[in-house]
């Protein structure tokens, strides 16, 4: 059901890119003079899906018929030539190219096997069959976590700092303690994340970590042997997927900074009201 669901969404989504062509494809549905043809169909189909069921191809058809209707009726009354309108339009398309790129040059040039998994998976065993505990202390910028780092490396008691400096409401009052044992491979933390905890020795504290919410700077306050022995097939999955997701994170990173590095690029968010 799940499945179903989401292909429901995907193809939603996707429904509103076919239009106005010529073609020598039977029509599957015509409003006036736009056409939807099997190949419009097999555009957005997504990659390995084969098994579409009569109602979810009845669901495309009608949400087709629904968007090309509202689409002719809005160019009617002038909507495309809304300047707001059109600076969306310009918005979405500045975003679908963008996007293309991605797919054609990091996710689908950038997958790892089984095989490169598995290797992954033996040059890391010790850490696979450990659990560690940690403490953190969150800052809001890069400045901020490197002179929290500093000070820490200056001999500054962790959770000291953690409770005076730390942004993360949930564990300052307890000193950064997490209060869990981590394991790799459970899928709570990313891939990139558990290298470089887990590569921590007990006492180790980490360089500060860029994640979505700001710079965390974290502390392994216990190491032991997992009590639970990991297998690679029991992870194999999510590791491909894992690593996967970091090989493509990788790329991108490199792609947006040489480009960065090539283009004239400011960037003031401060001046956001």
């Amino acid at each position: 059901m799940k499945r179903i669901l989401i292909s429901l969404a995907v193809l939603g989504l996707a429904v509103f890119g076919c239009g106005k062509k010529s073609s020598d494809q039977p029509a599957i549905a015509r409003v006036n003079q736009a056409v939807l043809v099997q190949q419009d169909f097999n555009d957005i189909l997504p990659e390995g899906m084969t098994n579409v069921t009569p109602a979810q191809k009845e669901e495309f058809v009608r949400r087709w018929v629904n968007t090309e209707l509202f689409h002719q009726e809005a160019q009617k009354k002038g909507l495309d030539k809304d300047p707001k309108i059109a600076k969306q339009i310009r918005d979405l398309q500045k975003e679908i190219l963008a996007n293309q790129f991605i797919q054609k040059e990091i996710v689908e040039k950038l997958k790892v096997s089984d095989t490169e998994a598995r290797e992954y998976f033996e040059a890391h065993q010790e850490e696979y069959q450990a659990e560690i505990k940690l403490s953190q202390i969150l800052a809001a910028t890069a400045e901020q976590a490197q002179m929290v780092k500093a000070s820490l490396d200056n001999g500054e008691d962790f959770a000291k700092l953690a409770r005076e400096k730390s942004l993360d409401p949930t564990t300052k009052d307890k000193g950064g303690d997490l209060g869990i044992y981590l394991r790799r491979g459970s899928g709570q933390i990313p891939i990139d994340f558990e290298e470089k905890v887990f590569s921590l020795k007990k006492g180790g504290i980490s360089e500060p970590i860029k994640l979505s919410d700001g710079y965390h700077i974290m502390k392994v306050t216990d190491r032991r042997t997992s009590p639970q022995g990991v297998k690679f097939e029991d992870i194999r999955e999510d590791l491909v997927y894992g690593l996967t997701m970091l090989r493509q994170k990788t790329r991108f990173d490199n792609i947006s900074d040489s480009l960065r590095l090539a283009s004239k690029v400011e960037s003031h968010p401060e001046l956001i009201k």
